[in-house]
C-alpha cells in the first residue's frame, strides 16, 4: 500500500522492478493498482475515501524512471526505461545458469559456470564438436563444452530402481535462443559384442529449479552389469538439429 508523497510511490515501485498503473483518491492519496486490486474495494487504501481515479501524472513520472536489469547481480550494468528493459532482458547475455551441484547455490553466465565447475568443484571440462564422438566418464562429474559455439552439456545421473539412469542436459540461460540438440550414449556391456545404447533429445535447462528427477528418457545402467564400474567411460555424440530438418 502506498500513499503520497509521489516519492514514496516511486521508490516502492522501483523495488518491485515493475511499473504499474496507479490510482488516487479525491484527497490526493496515491495507491498502486496492485494494492487496490488485492484489497478488492474501489476506495482509498489510506483514508477510505470513495471516488478512485487513475493517476496519469504519476504514471507518466514513473515512465521516465530508468531501471537496472534483472541480471545486475550477475554483471549486467544496463539501465533502461521500463518499456525498453523487457526487450533487453529477453537477450541479456548475463541471464544466469545455475550450478548442478546440490546445495551449491552458484548462479551466473554460462562461461562463469564453466569456470566455477572446473575450479570449485574440480569437474573435468571436455571440449567437443557437434557430430563427432568422444569419450567421457560415465559416472564421474564432467562438463562438455562445444568448441565452436560454447554451449555446455552434462550427463545427469540419478538412481532408478537397481541401476543408474543417465541422460543428457544442455545448461543454457532461460532467455537463450530456442535450439534443439540430440545425443547418443554408448557403453560396453559384458564384453565387446554387447553394449547399452540410447539416442534421444537433449533437455535444455538453466537449472534454475535444479535437476529434479531428470529426463523421462534415459539410459539405465544396471548395478550388476559386468564391466560397469566407477571410472568406466561412455561414448558420447551430440548433434545440433538444424531448423527445417
Amino acid at each position: 500500500m502506498l500513499s503520497s508523497p509521489v516519492y514514496e510511490l516511486a521508490v516502492s515501485l522501483i523495488t518491485r522492478h515493475d511499473v504499474m498503473a496507479s490510482v488516487q483518491c479525491p484527497d490526493g492519496h496515491v495507491t498502486c493498482s496492485r494494492c487496490r486490486d488485492n484489497i478488492g474495494e474501489n476506495r482509498c487504501n489510506y483514508c477510505a475515501a470513495n471516488g478512485i481515479v487513475r493517476s496519469r501524472a504519476v504514471e507518466e513520472f514513473l515512465g521516465r524512471i530508468s531501471f537496472s536489469c534483472r541480471n545486475q547481480q550477475y554483471g549486467c550494468e544496463v539501465f533502461l526505461l521500463h518499456h525498453e528493459m523487457r526487450a533487453h532482458e529477453r537477450t541479456c547475455h548475463y541471464d544466469p545458469c545455475f550450478c548442478p551441484v546440490h546445495r551449491c547455490g552458484f548462479a551466473g553466465p554460462a562461461y562463469d559456470l564453466e569456470s566455477h565447475l572446473a575450479t570449485i568443484h574440480r569437474w573435468e571440462v571436455i571440449n567437443f564438436r557437434y557430430g563427432e564422438s568422444f569419450q567421457a566418464p560415465a559416472f564421474d562429474s564432467a562438463i562438455f563444452r562445444c568448441e565452436d559455439y560454447g554451449e555446455l552439456f552434462h550427463i545427469s545421473s540419478s538412481r532408478e530402481g537397481l541401476g543408474t539412469a543417465l541422460s543428457m542436459i544442455c545448461i543454457r540461460p532461460d532467455n537463450a535462443f530456442e535450439e534443439e540438440f540430440t545425443y547418443e550414449l554408448k557403453m560396453p556391456a559384458g564384453g565387446r559384442r554387447h553394449r547399452l545404447q540410447i539416442q534421444s533429445t537433449v533437455w535444455n535447462t538453466s537449472l534454475r529449479y535444479g535437476i529434479g528427477e531428470g529426463s523421462d528418457v534415459f539410459l539405465l545402467v544396471p548395478d550388476k552389469l559386468p564391466g560397469v564400474e566407477n571410472g568406466c567411460a561412455v561414448e558420447v555424440c551430440i548433434r545440433k538439429v538444424v531448423a527445417g530438418n
